[in-house]
């Protein structure tokens, strides 16, 4: 996880040669000047493959961001709040039926797709499976002493939803804000690869798209899906074996 974050940063700093632009000859299989190989017009893919972290943890990263932030504040709120509870869970209902790709690929037709639209779009519908959750463990935590003590003491009921609850959930908050990473970077792939994603913004989804609208494997040129497939497969798998741990961590501060 790490590696492919360091290669975003670093893309802003050094690009071997202009990933747009053709420095070599068609379809050059992996070699010492270009080690990830070319595309059907000599653009070289190590550039793409850096130039496109940007975008593809860019998503990730926006979806997160929004997701966790809708999820945990409604969450809390329905937990903690009884009388919010039954309002908030059936709005997330609704929202948890609606097909995702389905939903992302009609409005993508009606609407020029960004990096920002396509982030919010997948945050919007991916938002309610983090409330259910925490909903369910505040009303557990809602029930402990220290929240008795708190309210009897006169601390305010914000902080209380805000601060303490956040501290015990925290685990369980980030791991859950992992998933929303793997699925907006899948989600904005799937996107690109069917022609209706944020295609101007250079991401390794793109790149994939270009790759098959090309019909790179075809002319034998397996390193420019590969490369791109393979650090999305690596990168979620990262993120969900985190995401994974930090959910047995929660799970076991909750048995002690």
């Amino acid at each position: 996880m790490l590696f492919f974050v360091a290669v975003a940063i670093f893309s802003f700093i050094y690009l071997p040669h202009n990933p747009l632009r053709s420095v070599g000859p068609d379809y050059s299989p992996p070699s010492s000047s270009f080690p990830f190989g070319t595309t059907n017009i000599g653009q070289d893919v190590l550039s793409q493959w850096i130039y496109g972290s940007r975008a593809t943890l860019l998503v990730g990263l926006l979806t997160a961001v929004i997701a966790t932030t809708l999820g945990t504040v409604s969450g809390i709120v329905a937990g903690f709040i009884r009388i919010t509870d039954e309002p908030l869970m059936r709005v997330a209902d609704i929202v948890l039926t609606l097909p995702t790709l389905p939903l992302l690929i009609v409005i993508a037709a009606f609407v020029r797709p960004s990096i920002v639209l396509v982030s919010a779009l997948i945050a919007f519908l991916s938002w309610p499976l983090l409330a259910r959750v925490l909903r369910s463990n505040v009303l557990t935590l809602r029930e402990m002493s220290f929240v008795d003590i708190a309210l009897l003491s006169g601390v305010p009921k914000l902080k209380i939803m805000f601060n303490d609850m956040i501290r015990h959930l925290l685990p369980l908050i980030l791991a859950y804000s992992m998933f929303a990473v793997i699925g907006a970077i899948l989600a904005e792939a799937a996107l690109d690869f069917i022609g209706v994603g944020p295609i101007t913004e250079y991401s390794w989804g793109a790149m994939i798209a270009y790759a098959e609208d090309n019909s790179a494997m075809f002319n034998g040129a397996w390193w420019w899906v590969l490369v791109p497939g393979i650090s999305i497969a690596i990168f979620s798998t990262g993120m969900a074996l985190t995401a994974y741990a930090l959910e047995d961590t929660y799970k076991e501060g909750v048995s002690r």
